[in-house]
């Protein structure tokens, strides 16, 4: 028998808990489940699409697939050690700002002030809480090196 666990430090703070898991795949799972969707629409349309509904259906599909593609890998490589929250983060942020100023675009070509002012706020509650969860994704993976650093100084 030894003294040590069976676990190093570095071990037990780059797992990802079960439900962690569980909503990167579902994520995994949507994002491939949308661009498949629109994917298959955009194919089967009997005409030729507008130039804009084209640029935004291919938008919506590398949304889709770059969700999917980092379910894959953070399901696959382990240990992660919460960067898989902070590209969580930066991938939801980008994808907020990216959104809201498509829409915003749009609804100003099409839409009232009032169409402008829904668009303009939902895409704000998007980027508030993108920006959040990036913000606490970055500090909680600074907590876990500090305290892996902190293990790692009293080794025996």
């Amino acid at each position: 028998m030894t003294e040590r666990p069976g676990y190093t430090p570095d071990h037990i703070v780059r797992a990802m808990s079960l439900p962690r898991r569980v909503g990167v795949l579902v994520a995994g799972l949507g994002g491939l489940a949308g661009s498949t969707t629109i994917g298959l629409l955009w194919a089967t349309e009997p005409g030729a699409l507008p130039a804009g509904t084209k640029l935004v259906f291919a938008a919506m599909i590398l949304v889709g697939v770059t969700w999917a593609c980092f379910a894959g890998w953070a399901l696959i490589r382990r240990p992660l050690f919460a960067v898989d929250r902070v590209i969580t983060g930066w991938l939801a942020a980008t994808f907020s700002f990216l959104t809201t100023g498509g829409t915003v675009a749009v609804a100003v070509n099409r839409t009232s002030t009032v169409g402008v002012l829904a668009a303009g706020g939902l895409g704000l509650i998007l980027i508030v809480v993108s920006s959040t969860m990036l913000i606490r994704a970055r500090a909680y993976r600074a907590t876990l090196l500090a305290r892996k650093r902190e293990l790692e100084d009293h080794k025996p």
